[in-house]
């Protein structure tokens, strides 16, 4: 969840790490801190708050060799003596650290035996006594690092200075960490956008890896065997204006503004789509496993598949591993979503369906992340990088991927002919029209949101496919809004959610023209019944979408309810694009 930034070269490297940190602050920003080399001393500067108050405050240093930590707290609250790096007793060796290491208390125990003081109450302190407990049996820094590493239970993205080296020492196990290669310069980073104006070229490791960086030369190894591994350069194909706010005011609104391209950037996997549905409609099981929004993406391929006759199960990553799980087997499909591919949770789901025998897919957004090293087959959404910690572009991306998935596999196992497959598709190219239609009309959807600013209670409620995106209004209201929202199946209301309206409460009714709108409607005047405001998005509703065929109808839908919770996170004075207690990509369990 926290970010790594680390830098060698040339170049100040105190201020270039600041800078990379600051384009990782949506995986963490409770504190920040920075480590780096100054006249053959570690020299660190950290502090509660965001990068760009961090850095303010920060006693800077002149230096070509830096570490950098963005935080997302786990053990301990946010405060300094908490924020990283943390160093050894001596103050010869700093550390960061993404993840969470288990076995922490034990460590700590022994460490405080043998002599070592600890000033902060979090997990990761124990990395850099453990590595000066190393250096007092005799072996270089490399042996050192290498053998505290091999001592950490739990999931770890490490980054080390020692000031006997000039190199950052680097190790992954469960979260992740990349290498950039420049011109003599090298990069260190938990994830690509960092690097992005920096080099287009990294090295990936992958689990059980370690890696000397320094100016001239990146060597990565084995931790458990210490054998070199020959890694080459991937080239990164997102550019700078992606990850930057273009004008806007937020990344989120920009990251809603790019939905239509998002769903042209999914169909045009289509072909690679259709290869891996062949594959997929040979098993008689299929399941979606994914976490939060990716989950409610996932509903809806199971969905789709439902509509055509095709039964499949939609599954929480987070409860998978530990019951569903042991139903799989080499007759089960499972398909995995995640936009950044190092969801912790889904990945332990890949890794326990890819051992019971399943086959398994992956339906990510970043390419090279740890879920694509795991999976058999892999489905890129394309939907470039998505910054603003509440997923919105990406979501669009994976539903739509998800629906032309379920479309192959329905033609696949004889339940769709060619012709419809084939109109279904052409009426899915005009979806992205459709939605920049829907983003025409923000400017009624904000009044509403400030008509709604001080309202309490939310709820959404859909049916059929719609019953995910009422999932996906209700939470994303709740991340980045802080007020409460449920979201139900419209039926379910009659079973007791309808004791909770009353006057003040607004419900969001998502209405598309299919077989289910004279039930919907039903429900709508169950609800204004009880006094409730309502909301009606539909053709003719309060919030008007145009005519899209009922099946693509979840495209055009999950548009008004993202632009509302933005609008009423901005009316209330808040930041949608860091909103408090998360982060953007959930590397912990």
């Amino acid at each position: 969840m926290c970010g790594i930034a680390g830098y060698i070269g040339e170049r100040d490297a105190f201020r270039v790490v600041f800078e990379m940190l600051g384009r990782l602050e949506y995986r963490g920003y409770d504190s920040a801190g920075v480590a780096c080399i100054n006249k053959n001393a570690i020299h660190i500067t950290k502090d509660k708050g965001k990068v760009a108050e961090v850095e303010k405050e920060a006693a800077y240093a002149d230096s070509k060799v830096a570490i950098a930590h963005t935080r997302w707290a786990t053990h301990g609250v946010p405060s300094r003596k908490n924020a990283h790096p943390h160093k050894d007793c001596k103050g010869k060796i700093a550390v960061v650290h993404n993840g969470i290491i288990e076995n922490f208390e034990g460590l700590r125990a022994r460490l405080v035996k043998r002599g070592h003081k600890f000033l902060s109450e979090t997990d990761t302190e124990v990395i850099p006594h453990l590595i000066e407990e190393e250096y007092k049996d005799g072996g270089g820094t490399e042996a050192a690092f290498v053998s505290a590493i091999k001592k950490l239970g739990g999931s770890f993205a490490v980054a080390m200075l020692s000031d006997k080296e000039n190199n950052i020492f680097i190790a992954r196990h469960e979260s992740p960490l990349i290498v950039g290669i420049g011109n003599g310069e090298n990069f260190v980073a938990s994830d690509i956008p960092a690097l992005l104006p920096l080099t287009k070229k990294v090295i990936v490791l992958d689990d059980g890896e370690y890696g000397i960086v320094g100016k001239q030369k990146v060597v990565i190894k084995k931790i458990n065997s210490g054998r070199v591994v020959n890694k080459k350069p991937k080239t990164i194909n997102w550019s700078m204006a992606q990850a930057e706010k273009g004008g806007f005011e937020h990344f989120m609104i920009k990251e809603i503004h790019e939905e239509p391209q998002a769903v042209k950037n999914a169909i045009a996997e289509r072909t690679d789509i259709e290869k891996i549905a062949k594959k997929l409609a040979k098993f008689p099981r299929i399941y979606f496993v994914a976490c939060g929004t990716a989950s409610y993406a996932g509903r809806l391929g199971r969905g789709v598949l439902e509509h055509f006759g095709v039964p499949s199960n939609a599954e929480i990553g987070s409860e998978f591993r530990y019951g569903t799980s042991k139903t799989i087997d080499k007759n089960c499909a499972v398909i995995l979503v995640s936009q950044s591919g190092e969801t912790a949770d889904t990945i332990a789901a890949a890794k326990e369906a890819k051992k019971n025998g399943a086959y398994v897919v992956g339906v990510v957004n970043v390419l090279g992340s740890t879920l694509t090293g795991i999976c058999d087959d892999v489905i890129d959404i394309g939907a470039g990088p998505e910054i603003a910690v509440a997923s919105t572009k990406a979501y669009v991306g994976q539903i739509t991927s998800l629906t032309l998935l379920g479309l192959f596999i329905a033609k696949e196992k004889g339940k769709l002919d060619v012709v419809d497959l084939n109109k279904l598709i052409s009426k899915l190219g005009g979806v992205p029209e459709k939605i920049s239609h829907v983003i025409g009309d923000k400017e009624k959807i904000k009044r509403l949101a400030e008509k709604y600013r001080n309202v309490k209670e939310f709820f959404y409620i859909g049916r059929g496919l719609n019953y995910p995106n009422a999932l996906e209004g209700a939470l994303k209201l709740k991340e980045i809004s802080y007020v409460h929202a449920e979201a139900y199946p419209a039926g379910e209301l009659k079973h007791g959610p309808l004791a909770l309206l009353e006057k003040g409460v607004v419900v969001f009714a998502l209405v598309p023209n299919d077989h289910l709108a004279k039930k919907m409607e039903s429900n709508v005047q169950e609800a204004k019944s009880r006094n409730a405001e309502i909301a009606v998005v539909s053709e003719g509703g309060d919030i008007k979408v145009p005519w899209v065929d009922p099946l693509l109808s979840p495209l055009l839908y999950v548009v008004p309810l993202h632009l509302f919770a933005y609008y009423l996170s901005v009316s209330k004075g808040l930041d949608p694009d860091k909103p408090r207690n998360l982060a953007k990509s959930v590397t912990v369990e």
